[in-house]
């Protein structure tokens, strides 16, 4: 199995700008108007959810001054006049906002597509207003399309390792608990310790409504994995209900209820054919 290699720490200042920055100003010949149409995000770009009210205000400050900086595109190889971002993707936004319809661009089809994606990747990643799952995302990107490590990744983006891990998990959480996540109605140590357990949706409206911490989530999947452990486990009002049952029936009753799930079942034990006759009989009456 080839093994994945570690990536070197890139840094803002040394990654895409670097590689993108000066060289804009020696390549001023390659600016053009672009339709905003012809352009699209990149495959790479992390980030799919964009503040409004921080386009809002770029829009209205490109109707005052106009676009300051183009932005940097690549030619899509498959489609004729059509083009990828590579930077600048908060500036076309706005422009739309706007209603200008063409917005400055330098085209670059000379610089290597795989490095300018790896290094957009790793630049947008180290934002901070990247949401948790496009944060987690962007990190199994680099594992996937770049061969990074977690410590590569690490190095990189200078966050912890743990960090790293711990987000990537989030990516395992069913699509309501990610839509709690963006959403704001719990946060990522909320949601934590209900990563990879198969009961999560039921536990979230839980958690929102009675507005519990971390530690009381963990210590709810803790009593509720105990609970799980130990079926025969009952409350007084359920073996109480077991009793009265069994006494009406003359058979033998066994209930199970899931607080939790809100929902049970009511076994009879029947051991010959004229008692589940008596059962549908009592049934009817």
């Amino acid at each position: 199995m080839k093994q994945k290699k570690n990536k070197r720490s890139i840094g803002l200042g040394s990654g895409l700008s670097s590689l993108l920055g000066t060289e804009v100003e020696k390549k001023s010949e390659n600016l053009k108007m672009i339709p905003v149409e012809f352009i699209q995000p990149g495959p790479w770009q992390p980030r799919k959810i964009f503040n409004k009210n921080e386009l809002i205000s770029l829009s209205d400050s490109i109707k005052k001054q106009g676009i300051i900086q183009p932005i940097i595109l690549k030619s899509d190889k498959n489609a004729k006049n059509q083009y990828f971002l590579i930077a600048g993707e908060r500036r076309w936004r706005a422009c739309q906002l706007a209603k200008i319809h063409e917005i400055p661009a330098v085209i670059r089809d000379d610089i290597n597509e795989e490095k300018v994606a790896e290094l957009s990747l790793v630049e947008n990643i180290q934002r901070s207003n990247l949401n948790p799952i496009e944060e987690a995302e962007g990190y199994q990107s680099l594992i996937n399309n770049y061969n990074y490590t977690q410590e590569g990744i690490s190095k990189a983006v200078g966050k912890s390792r743990s960090h790293i891990a711990n987000l990537i998990r989030l990516l395992s959480l069913s699509d309501m608990a990610k839509e709690y996540l963006l959403q704001k109605k719990l946060t990522i140590g909320q949601i934590r310790p209900l990563v990879g357990n198969k009961d999560i949706d039921i536990y979230l409206d839980l958690i929102t409504k009675k507005n519990l911490t971390s530690r009381q989530v963990e210590e709810l999947i803790r009593k509720r994995n105990i609970k799980i452990l130990k079926p025969n486990t009952k409350t007084i009002d359920i073996l109480q209900l077991e009793k009265e049952l069994s006494e009406i029936t003359g058979l033998k009753v066994i209930i199970n209820f899931d607080d939790l799930k809100k929902a049970g079942n009511i076994k009879l034990e029947c051991k010959k054919l004229s008692e589940f006759n008596y059962i549908i009989e009592k049934i009817k009456s």
